[in-house]
Formats: C-alpha cells, structure tokens, sequence
C-alpha cells in the first residue's frame, strides 16, 4: 500500500532501515481503531524493509509494561508505545531509552523527556468541532427548549477527557443547555446500560456526547433498543454502525481520526530519530506531531470510506 508516501517524504531512508526491527506496543487488537493503527505501522514498516514486532497487552497496564520490557530484551531498535495510560509506562520507557532505544508515544500522551516525539490527534480542538455542531444543531433546531446534555465515556481517559472539555467549550454562554454530568461508558456493554439508566433518569434528555468508538456504538444501540431516535449523538471514530447511525439522523456530527496515518508517522518518526543524521543531515522531531480529523455529517456522510484494519502484509 503507497498511500502513505507522499506524507512520508523520506525515501533516503529506504536503503538504511533494512534490518531496523521496531516494536509495537497497543493497548489492544478488538477495535478498529488500533487495528488501523497497526495496519499504517506495518505497511510504513514494510515499505522501507524495517521488520515490526507486535505486543498486545489486551487493555492490560501489566502486560503493557511485561511488553515494553520484552521488547527492550528482544534488542529492539525503536518501540512505538500506545499506551493504556500514559503515566504508568513511564519507568519503563525511561529505561528503554537508557538503552539506546527510540521511543514514540502514539495517540497517548507519556510524560517523559526521553520519549522522542508524540504522534496523536488534537484532541481538544476535534471535541470542540463536534460542540460547534452541537452549538449550531441546539440554535436551529432546539431554540427556546431546555436541551439536557450527558457524556458518556471512559472516565479513566486522558484522552478523552480533553474531548470532552473541547466539546463542552463550544457549549458554554448557551442559557438553554442544561449539563447533567459524564458517565461510565468504558466499553459498548457499559455505554448501552449507562445510556439505557441515563433515559430512565433524564426522559427529557436531548443529546449525547460520546468521544470514542465504543461509547457511540453502545449509545445508538440503546438509543435505537428504547425507539429514542429524538435523543442526537456526537461522538468520536466511525464505524459501520457509526455510519448507520448518521444515515438515520440520530447522529450528527463524528470525528473521524486517521489511525493509519498515525502508525505512518509513528515509524517514520521512529527512522528519523535512528538514521536521519546519517540519511537526512538531521535527526529533528517537534514534540508533538499531530494528525487532524475529519467531521462527518449526515450531509457528507458518502465521502466516508473506513481506513483499512489490516496491513498489506502480516507481522512478525
């Protein structure tokens, strides 16, 4: 797959990195997300002939750091941490870079000097595209109602708490719009009970917001189990069910990231650290590098087409 070379821009580094192996750390293979994410690392990986190394924690902090710390014994040259939790992997980061191995943090942030760059999305600024819409859906078509608005989320998320301020920042000064709190929605099942209680609770609620791909689909689940298609969704990465339910009209607005060219520029972050001086004249990377979304709507939902979740070729 070519798609990612006119965003690389280095093809100097294709007759140095042969021989490069570069560790994958994810927090997990059962969503779409990190699958993309995987299939950008490994097609950016193959294309200049580095090999990858894939470690799957399963959404385990333990196995996350047992993974970097094998890594580190396999003699890695580079490893790419999507980490659970950006705190809890610093130590061992920290001793991977000891060891002369080039860390990039990808989606979230780790807060440590020796990680070389961080490859994500701009999350604040995404969520408060999405509030934008949800600002202009309330002005046209909830003027004079009382609008009741809920997050659901996993409350554990950096990530997406920063969603969720930016969302919540593109709210404020409307007198109509009522706040009745964030909600455990860690995963689809907790997202449809939590939504499920929620409409219990707030029969006269008005909108969702949730920032990840498992709260949407939990949400519209429940929306659609309780005949709810009054209640609008704004939420974060498309999926089927995600594109279905804009064509209904029961959601609104989606940031859609682009976790395959978050795993492009993993690696190519990775290869500038380790040969660009040789290859480049310089080895330079900003501190953040990010990749922004794209807004979908019902009125451009057709654009859509899904990132690919699997690499042109397999890993090791």
């Amino acid at each position: 797959m070519k798609r990612f070379l006119t965003v690389i821009l280095i093809t100097t580094l294709l007759l140095s990195a042969f021989g490069v192996k570069i560790g994958e750390v994810t927090c997990t293979m059962r969503h779409e997300f990190f699958q993309a994410l995987h299939a950008g690392i490994v097609d950016a990986a193959n294309e200049i002939g580095a090999e990858v190394m894939l470690i799957d924690p399963e959404l385990s902090i333990e196995k996350q750091i047992q993974g970097i710390e094998d890594l580190i014994e396999a003699g890695v040259d580079a490893i790419i941490v999507i980490a659970i939790t950006g705190d809890t992997v610093v130590p061992v980061v920290e001793e991977a870079a000891k060891k002369g191995i080039v860390v990039v943090a990808v989606d979230e942030v780790i807060p440590s000097d020796k990680v070389v760059t961080f490859v994500g999305t701009p999350n604040f600024e995404a969520g408060k595209k999405l509030g934008d819409l949800a600002r202009k859906y309330i002005q046209t078509k909830l003027a004079g109602k009382k609008v009741k608005i809920a997050v659901v989320r996993d409350l554990g998320s950096t990530i997406q708490a920063q969603r969720t301020e930016g969302f919540l920042a593109a709210l404020r000064g409307l007198e109509n719009v009522e706040f009745v709190g964030e909600y455990q929605g860690y995963d689809r099942d907790k997202a449809f009970a939590t939504v499920s209680d929620l409409l219990v609770a707030h029969p006269d609620l008005s909108i969702i917001y949730a920032p990840a791909e498992n709260a949407v689909v939990g949400a519209f689940a429940a929306l659609e189990t309780m005949g709810r298609s009054d209640v609008k969704i704004f939420g974060f990465d498309m999926t089927e069910e995600a594109v279905r339910g804009i064509k209904k009209d029961v959601i609104l607005g989606m940031a859609q990231q682009q976790p395959y060219l978050l795993g492009v520029v993993g690696v190519q972050s990775a290869m500038i650290k380790l040969i660009g001086k040789k290859t480049l004249g310089s080895d330079w990377l900003p501190p953040k590098r990010l990749v922004p979304v794209k807004i979908y709507t019902p009125e451009n939902i057709d654009e859509y087409s899904p990132p690919p979740t699997k690499p042109s070729s397999t890993t090791k």
